[in-house]
């Protein structure tokens, strides 16, 4: 299966689509299970879902977010932290209530009791509706690192070095990052539908061998070639390889 894929001219305009799309599927299925990521990439998406919601064109009040993935050691109020982008750019804008709110605890005594909550969440929910996803310089999707199993839910993630290095654009100072918690490709694939955000020229190569090279665990982004319900949304920088 190939997915589909959407280029658009600039950052801005990608980001734009990208909304449009989680505003169809809310006017659609104002009930949905939702699960974003943190970052830079999303950012945009963000700032347009906030401004569609205050102008009445989206609302949020039924869904139910599900937390992408987090820093083992770090949590909600720690500056950096997975929760605490996801806070600021989108769960407290949108005014998201805490009922409507999975969130892995990456300050957990035991992370694995932590996954299990979130896997037993998800399946009571009955699985994701739509799932948006960055994608690492090593391939990763969410925390789900080279060599992760295609058959794991939520799991614990031995943190890739790229992944250490990239992390550390989001905070202040130098932070020792190890492990993470993240949903797994499972639930990627199960999702009714998945989007997969790119942008800049430095994620150009990383497209081409997500759609253009074999799907294996070593370069985990390849597994969206079997998604059922793809797409790839890519500013032209990201998605000049492309043939």
């Amino acid at each position: 299966m190939t997915p589909k894929i959407s280029i658009y001219p600039d950052y801005a305009l990608m980001s734009s689509a990208a909304a449009e799309r989680v505003i169809d599927l809310m006017n659609h299925k104002p009930g949905s299970v939702i699960c974003f990521p943190s970052g830079s990439s999303p950012k945009g998406m963000f700032d347009a879902l906030v401004t569609a919601n205050q102008n009445g064109r989206v609302d949020f009040s039924k869904c139910v977010f599900i937390g992408l993935d987090e820093w083992i050691g770090l949590g909600a109020g720690d500056d950096g932290s997975c929760r605490d982008l996801l806070d600021r750019d989108f769960l407290k804008p949108i005014g998201l209530r805490p009922d409507q709110i999975v969130f892995f605890d990456g300050k957990a005594f035991d992370p694995q009791a932590e996954c299990d909550r979130v896997n037993k969440i998800v399946e009571s929910l009955g699985g994701l509706d739509l799932i948006i996803l960055g994608v690492g310089m090593n391939g990763h999707l969410a925390l789900n690192e080279p060599g992760t199993s295609w058959d794991t839910y939520a799991h614990i993630s031995e943190l890739d070095t790229i992944t250490v290095e990239v992390g550390q654009k989001y905070f202040k100072q130098p932070t020792t990052l190890t492990r993470g918690i993240t949903v797994g490709i499972r639930h990627i694939l199960e999702a009714r539908s998945a989007i997969l955000l790119a942008s800049g020229a430095s994620k150009a190569p990383v497209i081409q061998r997500a759609l253009a090279f074999p799907v294996s665990k070593d370069f985990p982004a390849t597994v969206l070639q079997n998604h059922l319900n793809a797409e790839f949304i890519l500013d032209a920088d990201a998605g000049e390889l492309i043939s």
